[in-house]
């Protein structure tokens, strides 16, 4: 029986996946999410409450954590506006097996979970603890490490900061900083993945920081 210790997870780790949801009207929703482990059958989030994976964990009390290696995923489910229609493609998920969430075809494991207790603290975010209802793992062989992957991640957690801050004129010293951790973070990229995804994927937030800037 597969463990969430087996998939990576560690108390204290904050440990990052894709939560998938199904909004009000029926369609999926995916977003890069960092959850740590409470024990072996509770997993812990906190999530603006603005955002759609809030609203949906609310209103659904359930909800699927995708384990994925796929830099492409990771891109296009934080930012929508990077698919055609501006949502994710709804041929990347099929229905879970217990609970009432999507889950992502291409995942190498899937966590079925069920909110157990949620807290909001009234300002900006709610505390989510979710029950492991079912694992679901491939038996993939083990994966070499690459520093791209970890890198590119970050990359894009960056541009998420940004793409908020980057016209506000306080904050400029640290968009400044953010683009050069970026900037960095490519240049290894393509010392180490020359022509690979993840080159592709650092070319594309530095063109969309670029895109966000106002004109003035």
């Amino acid at each position: 029986m597969v463990k969430l210790t087996d998939l990576g997870f560690r108390k204290g780790v904050c440990c990052e996946t894709i939560v998938s949801t199904y909004n009000p009207d029926g369609t999926s929703n995916a977003a890069p999410m960092g959850l740590k482990l409470l024990d072996e059958q509770h997993l812990s989030m906190s999530i603006f409450n603005t955002s759609s994976t809030c609203r949906n964990l609310k209103e659904k009390k359930c909800a699927i954590v995708n384990l994925t290696s796929d830099i492409e995923v990771f891109l296009k489910s934080t930012f929508k506006e990077a698919n055609h229609g501006g949502k994710v493609p709804g041929d990347w998920f099929a229905k879970a097996d217990l609970v009432e969430a999507p889950k992502l075809r291409s995942a190498d494991a899937v966590v079925e979970v069920s909110v157990a207790h949620l807290e909001d603290d009234g300002k900006e975010r709610t505390r989510f603890s979710c029950k492991v209802e079912r694992i679901t793992a491939d038996g993939k062989f083990p994966q070499v490490y690459c520093r791209a992957m970890p890198l590119t991640l970050e990359a894009i957690t960056h541009a998420t900061r940004v793409k908020v801050f980057i016209n506000l004129p306080e904050k400029q010293k640290e968009v400044s900083e953010l683009i050069e951790t970026i900037q960095n973070h490519a240049y290894v990229v393509e010392r180490v993945a020359p022509n690979s995804e993840y080159t592709s994927v650092l070319d594309d937030l530095q063109c969309r920081i670029n895109s966000w800037r106002v004109k003035l």
